[in-house]
């Protein structure tokens, strides 16, 4: 069968929101059918009925291409499905960010739901990495908000390059697309140093964002991202 996004309703109601403001945030709605995830995305060959969801990320140029496209994997099940999509993505385009009507390159944090019930199969997908508390207050189908990638951003600098780390962002981002109040959790490796951390919430208070949307409507949120050499 053949895949489907069923959030195409979504996407043209943000689209439209906050097309008077001049700011959209990158989407999967591309108008050639032959570059679409929809399209390129192909459901991996496993037998029996399954449900899969992916937590993935990449870098959404301004030109629309995916770059560094990755999925975490939950156990060695989840292969076959990461791989699929790290091999769409190489192909892929999407709507490109606006923001002050100015194509921009984002971090895009998003979610695909491969379903196989009998000969039906459906690949879904969700524009925000599924936060709890983003998604009890606005519901699976809210749309996270993006933070722009800067040219130089001052963490490139100030943290280490050679041995491993991973840490992830904490903060608050208003409706107005300004994040505040960053926190650092260290998840694996060394330990940045306290000027690494600082450049790491400098980088985060300092950069632009398109805002969380729910129903099209800006709304404040909870904004995490993964850092890591």
């Amino acid at each position: 069968m053949t895949p489907r996004i069923t959030s195409a309703a979504v996407l043209l109601l943000l689209t439209t929101a906050v097309g008077a403001q001049d700011t959209r945030p990158a989407n999967f709605d591309f108008v050639e059918a032959d570059r679409r995830m929809d399209t390129l995305l192909k459901f991996p060959e496993i037998k029996g009925d399954i449900s899969v969801v992916m937590s993935c990320f990449a870098r959404i140029k301004a030109s629309g291409r995916m770059n560094g496209t990755s999925c975490y994997l939950q156990n060695n099940y989840d292969e076959p499905f990461a791989r699929a999509v790290m091999t769409a993505g190489k192909k892929a385009k999407l709507n490109p960010a606006i923001i002050g009507g100015k194509a921009r390159e984002v971090f895009l944090q998003f979610r695909v739901a491969f379903i196989k019930e009998g000969d039906n199969q459906t690949i879904d997908y969700y524009l925000n990495p599924g936060y709890e508390e983003n998604v009890e207050a606005y519901g699976a189908r809210h749309v996270a908000g993006q933070r722009v990638i800067g040219r130089n951003e001052p963490w490139n600098d100030a943290c280490p390059k050679r041995a491993k780390w991973l840490v992830w962002l904490r903060a608050y981002l208003g409706p107005d697309g300004r994040a505040d109040k960053p926190t650092v959790q260290h998840v694996n490796g060394v330990r940045p140093t306290q000027t690494c951390i600082e450049a790491l919430e400098n980088t985060i208070t300092s950069s632009l964002y398109t805002p969380t949307l729910t129903d099209g409507e800006p709304v404040p949120s909870t904004f995490i991202e993964p850092f890591s050499n």
